[in-house]
């Protein structure tokens, strides 16, 4: 599992980066629409910051 941190205090988590993106840039669009940050953005974000997790059983 893969996780990442908005500084707003939302956590997301997901199977994979590319998953954690999808998440990532919904969370963006629907919580920080006025960020307006690109798909390119929120991808560099999830390399740059994402971190593995073990998942709850």
């Amino acid at each position: 599992m893969r996780a990442i941190d908005c500084p707003c205090g939302h956590h997301l988590e997901d199977t994979d980066d590319e998953e954690l993106f999808r998440l990532a840039r919904e969370h963006v669009d629907r919580d920080h629409a006025e960020m307006e940050s690109s798909d390119e953005q929120i991808r560099e974000r999830v390399a740059a910051d994402a971190y593995d997790v073990e998942p709850v059983a």
